[in-house]
């Protein structure tokens, strides 16, 4: 055996492990998305199995074998991209319309059905089967399709883990935890193999094709690290997650904004809202979730969402850190808290992340934590203001 066959027999056998694991679920979080991802894991790891197939120049004796790893083919992209769908909302259900994605994936059934469920058959694009120029082009349509359909879902996965990104500042007032970045690493690792496979098939590089089994193994250990760094990212009760989805869906423009709360009442819960930000200081929770608050508030999530936006014009993330960086301020002008360290001050007011408080507190203020320090210290001494 050589090694570029053993790599390729390694490959194989961890994409088909990581697709148990991804069923089974062992974290128990995200349970329906890891399930997608488990599909396309398996859609991986048949096209590497016709792989090693060929390479053994066994396709002979596997001939149902590859004809059934070959359907997995138009199942690997949708499945890819349902995973991330159901990562990013809170409310995602399997509707009719999601099996639109799977048409591709009937017509390259019927397009393979004989050879895999009738020994000694040939696919309807064989000679033969149908007019030579029907057949070929049956044939060519089918190479060319599933690589333009992996490379448009992928964009659109991405696509959809960024909206994700930014709509979790309507729920979180830290997104570090819930920002989904290992999947940004996961679908880039998905992207290296994609582009590894691309460059085998359409540019046959006899240099990456030599090494792409290595890329090939590299990028699914790569992609299992990163599957098993998840958390939960809404970890809320049902009526939470409904009223979330609605959020994100009225931000996104695919729900109308209606008026949620009265204008008589409107008053009264902003003063019980400054009245919690202000006197009992709830944003020094580093947990702080626009549900937690809402509760606290005895209204539910998404009138508490409504109140924020049409009462002080800001999302939950804007609202609870404008609170957390004039704290932090404070701090940073005591002499009591001077032993503190820009990371610990950050720490104290309720930040998780040295990285989101630099941010939030130079888009605040228009200067970052050292240089507001810098220029108290040259305020306090006489000297001239920082410039």
């Amino acid at each position: 055996m050589t090694p570029q066959l053993l790599l390729y027999n390694i490959a194989c056998i961890s994409f088909f492990l990581f697709t148990l694991i991804s069923f089974f679920n062992p974290t128990k979080v995200n349970a329906v998305a890891n399930k997608w991802f488990g599909l396309f894991l398996f859609s991986v790891g048949c096209l590497v199995l016709n792989t090693i197939i060929y390479e053994v120049k066994a396709e002979q004796s596997y001939t149902q074998l590859i004809a059934f790893n070959e359907l997995s083919r138009f199942a690997m992209a949708p499945a890819l991209y349902l995973s991330v769908l159901h990562f990013t909302l809170p409310d995602k259900a399997f509707k009719r319309s999601d099996y639109l994605h799977f048409i591709p994936f009937l017509l390259f059934f019927f397009y393979m059905a004989p050879v895999a469920f009738i020994p000694g058959a040939s696919t309807w694009g064989n000679p033969g089967a149908l007019p030579p120029a029907v057949g070929t082009s049956m044939a060519l349509m089918m190479f060319v399709a599933v690589k333009a359909q992996m490379l448009v879902y992928w964009i659109l996965a991405w696509y959809k883990l960024r909206q994700h990104q930014k709509n979790i500042r309507l729920i979180n007032s830290n997104t570090e935890a819930v920002s989904l970045n290992w999947l940004k690493y996961l679908l880039l690792g998905v992207a290296f193999m994609l582009l590894i496979w691309y460059i085998c098939v359409f540019f046959k590089v006899q240099f990456i094709i030599t090494y792409a089994p290595f890329c090939y193994l590299a990028g699914s250990f790569f992609i299992f690290y990163f599957l098993l760094a998840q958390k939960e990212v809404y970890p809320f009760d049902e009526p939470e997650l409904e009223d979330i989805g609605l959020i994100i869906q009225e931000k996104n423009g695919n729900e109308a904004v209606r008026k949620r709360i009265p204008d008589e009442q409107s008053d009264v819960l902003k003063n019980k809202l400054l009245h919690l930000m202000q006197t009992e200081k709830v944003y020094l929770n580093n947990e702080l979730s626009l549900p937690l608050l809402a509760h606290e508030m005895s209204i539910s999530t998404h009138e508490l969402s409504y109140l924020l936006n049409a009462g002080f014009g800001m999302n939950f993330f804007q609202y609870v850190n404008k609170y957390r960086v004039e704290e932090a301020k404070q701090l940073m002008l005591s002499e009591k808290y001077r032993h503190l360290n820009i990371l610990g001050i950050a720490f104290s007011v309720g930040f998780n992340s040295k990285t989101t408080f630099n941010t939030t507190f130079k888009k605040e203020t228009g200067l970052a934590p050292s240089q507001f320090i810098q220029q108290a210290k040259s305020q306090s001494m006489g000297a001239p203001t920082w410039q």
